[in-house]
Formats: C-alpha cells, structure tokens, sequence
C-alpha cells in the first residue's frame, strides 16, 4: 500500500461496513474480534456504522448488537434508520407501478420473488428463502425486537402499487432466468445489483449503496476522503466509489478485490477487525 493510502486510512472518520459476507461469518454472526475492533475506532472518535442489502426489519438486530447510536443504512442505500428511535430521515421507496409490472413479469416467469415493505415481507408460494425470514424472526425475539410480518404474496398483487416498497428480491436465479430478468429491468425504472449468486436486489431507479453513502457523509459534514468501507460483492462496488479507503474481504469476488484498496482476510477469519487494527488504528495490538 502507498504512503498516500495510508494516509487516508488515517484520516478515516467514518467506518461503514456491509453485513452478509463481510462482518457477519458464515454462521451469520459477528465475532467478538469484529466487535472489539469496531469498539475500539469508536472510542477514537470513529463513526461506525453498517450498510446492507437487508431491509430494515432485518437490520435492527445486528444495528442492536454493534451499539450504533446514530444511523445505519439498509435496502442496499435506499433507507437511513435513526437507531435512537427507527425513524428515517433518509427513504426512497420503489414506484409502485413499476414495481407491480415486475412482479407480474416474476410470476410468469415463475420465478421466486419476495416484496419488502415497510409492512412486512410478500413471499411467492413455496419461495425457499422463507426459512431465512423465520430464523431471523426467531433471532429478533429473542433480542426482544419485532419480528417481521410474513404474507403469501398472491393474496395482495392487487395491492402492490400502494405500498411503500423498499426492494424486491428475484433468487434462485439459473443464468438464463437471471438474463431474461435483467432485460425486463432495463425497460423500467429501477436500480438492480447482484448481492450474491443468482439473486438480483431491485430498488428505486438511482439507488445504491453508494447513495446512501454518500447521503449519510452529508448528514456528518464528512468528505469522501474520510469515510472506509468494507464489501466482498458487485452491490458493494458503488460504496467504494463513495469512499477515499475501501476495503475488500478476502472472500470477496474478483471485481471487487480488483477495485478494493486494500483486502483484508475473510469474513471467517475476522478481516474486518484485522484491516481496521492495521490500517485505521495503526495499532498491532490483540483487542
């Protein structure tokens, strides 16, 4: 790594890592070296905080577990949660038409979809992500957080249009699908991002987690240069874009290691806290 590199580690003010892949293991969980290492940058005057592609209902308990007391980002940039009390300065939610379109495309294509809002989540039938929402739910209570209201979406297409939508999620995605579905987004207005194999994350047209970045430096009074980041996957890239030091894990994929600053060891092997004790901290010591 350059000296100029290193020096914008060392302005660092603003820490913000992705979850699935990056600070959560494969166990989905945090280790305690992350959470030290994170700890420990906030007690240097180091905002810390996390972006995801999980909708917010899905985000609070990990926001619960790292004592964010500002703000986090979810839905991949599309909503800024105030953690004191879970309002949202910062919202876009998708255009209900063109939402309900794709939805209506999803069907006949048969494709496993699911509609997060802020009422709830609206699985197609037999959609083999819902194990996911229920283990997550089982996690939220016992957190003592509210779990989030699960619906068969074939009971409410008709009411698609009205609802504040945060993303839809297309998985399970064999190439030929994922092809056929990338060419009916290119003819509507939204955002849609790779966040792991065969899964398409879809939101309002213009965002990303770039932009909620980048809204959430403003909010600060930050400059690019001194804000970090942590991703291991393609919806990542436009954080990096966003930030003077990106980092990439070690488990990431090609592109974005390619684009990373620096990379860091694997999610499984406590990458963030080793890339934040060597570059932001400047500090050798265990945590």
């Amino acid at each position: 790594m350059s000296q100029l590199d290193l020096k914008k580690a060392a302005s660092v003010k603003l820490i913000v890592c992705d979850l699935d892949g990056t600070l959560l293991n494969s166990r989905k969980q945090i280790s305690q070296a992350n959470v030290a290492s994170l700890q420990a940058a906030r007690s240097r005057g180091i905002v810390v905080t996390i972006c995801t592609s999980r909708i917010p209902q899905m985000t609070a308990v990990y926001a619960k577990e790292l004592a964010i007391d500002d703000y986090y980002i979810a839905s991949n940039g599309a909503v800024i949660i105030d953690a004191r009390d879970d309002s949202m300065p910062y919202c876009k939610y998708a255009d209900g038409t063109e939402t309900a379109s794709l939805l209506e495309f999803s069907k006949r294509e048969d494709l496993n979809h699911v509609l997060s809002t802020d009422q709830g989540c609206y699985c197609s039938t037999g959609n083999r992500r819902i194990p996911r929402y229920i283990q997550y739910n089982e996690l939220a209570v016992a957190k003592n957080l509210i779990p989030i209201p699960l619906y068969q979406l074939e009971d409410h297409y008709h009411e698609v249009s009205g609802m504040n939508i945060y993303k839809v999620l297309l998985s399970d995605l064999t190439e030929i699908k994922q092809q056929r579905a990338e060419d009916f987004l290119r003819t509507l207005n939204l955002r849609y991002v790779t966040s792991e194999p065969g899964v398409l994350d879809i939101n309002a047209g213009g965002i990303d987690k770039g932009t909620g970045v980048r809204t959430l430096a403003e909010m600060f009074g930050l400059s690019k240069e001194e804000i970090c980041v942590f991703g291991d996957y393609s919806n990542d890239l436009p954080m990096f874009e966003a930030a003077g030091f990106s980092v990439a894990m070690g488990n990431g994929n090609d592109e974005v290691k390619r684009r990373a600053t620096v990379v860091t060891a694997t999610n499984d092997e406590d990458g963030v806290a080793a890339a934040i004790k060597q570059y932001v901290l400047g500090d050798n010591r265990a945590f």
